[in-house]
């Protein structure tokens, strides 16, 4: 099993040698392992790609590359991309150049890839991690992490800018990075990635890391342009899971209040209190519970919404997901999902007129409002499910 730890730098000939030389000494705790060393460099001003190469030409196990483009970006996709294509890396991992991360947890990274987990990150931020950079730096790792959970929607994970990680080739081979800012100045590669490698439903495991500050040289990090680039991407991606939710709201809308119109038609012989085909009212409202208009016209109104909506999600709401069943199986399985819904319906609609003496028009609005959460995790969860990363298109 060959594991290549690539290193994107810039001008880090201070720190570049000793980096090596711990990432290296690591063979003796990462039993069957091939570990390799991949530099790649951004055509440093220092002199840091001649220490690497110097380095090189007695250790087969250290490799350099240079980017020749500025941004870590840049580094950390060709570094990974080299390490797959021309050094055959099974098993892929980034961590800065700059003696901030402890090369001792990369065992530890590997058990986990082992064990099953396609990426593992490195967190300061879970039980046990910590975070030894200024207070202004800590704020902004903090508070990038709180925003990219509310907005990504992805309230599991801890850590979302730092750049220690391992994961499979498997896993960067099936991310889509036309989708991906990597050749981006600023550090928005980071959480990039890792909502790329959750897109491509990657199995992910989070272990804790210490986050030194430099000893030697200087941060690259341009921490105004960073935030702005996180709130950019973050609203870029709730913009996007949003899209599908706005177009369920706006087909359970019009549907409701085709139904509800359907229903005061039915029930009433009137469209929102406005008289319309009053003689032609299917049933006495003396009969009995189940066999009145109000029961029959509840059916009618509510098996016209299931229809309506399936059409509309089936071409539209849920168009770019999942159609792998037959459209008559996807209709089926609709029909038999929104069993619920029309039952809460149903329920809200007799229990608002009879018990609450309430117009059925208010037990139809509670009803579908809380039949709407219910049927929208059914749909998404087994109608028209998300495409595999393999289907996914660009």
């Amino acid at each position: 099993m060959k594991l290549v730890v690539n290193i994107p730098t810039y001008n880090e000939k201070e720190n570049i040698e000793e980096v090596i030389k711990k990432v290296l000494a690591q063979s003796k705790n990462l039993k069957n392992v091939d570990l390799h060393v991949l530099v790649s460099d951004s055509h440093s001003p220092d002199g840091t790609g001649s220490i690497v190469k110097k380095i090189s030409q007695t250790n087969p196990r250290v490799h350099y590359l240079d980017v020749v483009q500025m941004g870590l970006g840049v580094g950390v996709y060709k570094g990974h991309r080299f390490a797959v294509d021309r050094l055959k890396a099974d098993v892929l991992a980034q961590m800065d150049g700059d003696l901030s991360h402890d090369p001792s947890t990369l065992p530890q990274m590997y058990e986990y890839i082992k064990k099953g987990n396609s990426l593992v990150n490195g967190s300061r931020l879970m039980k046990g991690g910590k975070n030894m950079l200024g207070w202004h730096r800590r704020l902004f790792t903090r508070g990038s992490a709180i925003y990219c959970k509310v907005s990504w929607g992805t309230f599991n994970l801890t850590e979302y800018t730092n750049s220690y990680r391992m994961f499979t080739k498997k896993l960067f081979e099936s991310i889509d990075f036309s989708k991906v800012p990597w050749k981006s100045k600023t550090y928005i590669i980071q959480p990039a990635f890792l909502h790329a490698a959750i897109v491509a439903g990657a199995k992910i495991k989070e272990v804790p890391i210490t986050f030194q500050d430099r000893k030697k040289g200087y941060s690259k990090a341009k921490i105004v342009s960073y935030t702005f680039e996180v709130l950019k991407f973050g609203l870029k991606i709730r913009i996007l899971k949003s899209k599908v939710i706005i177009k369920f709201l706006i087909v359970g809308a019009t549907s409701y209040y085709l139904s509800a119109a359907l229903l005061g038609i039915l029930n009433r012989g009137e469209v929102y209190a406005v008289p319309f085909l009053s003689k032609f009212v299917i049933f006495s409202l003396s009969k009995p519970l189940f066999s009145n208009n109000l029961f029959l016209s509840s059916v009618i109104a509510i098996e016209f919404a299931i229809i309506y909506n399936f059409i509309f999600h089936d071409n539209w709401t849920f168009k770019s997901r999942s159609h792998h069943d037959p459209k008559i199986v996807r209709l089926l399985k609709f029909n038999f999902s929104s069993i619920s819904s029309p039952l809460i319906q149903l329920v809200s609609i007799h229990f608002a007129v009879q018990v609450l003496k309430l117009h059925e028009q208010a037990g139809l609005a509670a009803g579908v409002l809380f039949g709407l959460f219910v049927n929208y995790f059914v749909n998404i969860l087994w109608i028209w499910k998300d495409k595999p990363a393999h289907q996914k298109t660009a």
